[in-house]
């Protein structure tokens, strides 16, 4: 997970992240403000990041690759794959 996330932090700061958009909801079992609420837990990254980095997440991972994330691991390749290309402007 802390890959993903070092990933989303970094392509964040150049892009800005302007294509995403949220709810307030989740995706099947998965709660949007418990991966905001990961995303945020050591401090380095902003509200407004983490919110879209959920966006992506939901958006992107199947029901496996979510399970990893939540468990702190990464997702398989394909995962990362497809939540880099969610989290492109």
């Amino acid at each position: 997970m802390k890959k993903i996330i070092g990933i989303a932090a970094s392509i964040a700061a150049v892009a800005g992240l302007a294509a995403c958009g949220g709810d307030d909801g989740g995706s099947g079992n998965v709660d949007r403000d418990v991966l905001i609420a990961m995303f945020t837990e050591d401090g380095d990254m902003p509200q407004d990041i983490a919110e879209c980095k959920a966006d992506a997440t939901i958006a992107s991972l199947d029901e496996a690759d979510m399970k990893l994330i939540l468990d702190g691991g990464d997702p398989s390749a394909e995962g990362e794959a497809a939540f880099m290309e969610a989290i492109q402007p």
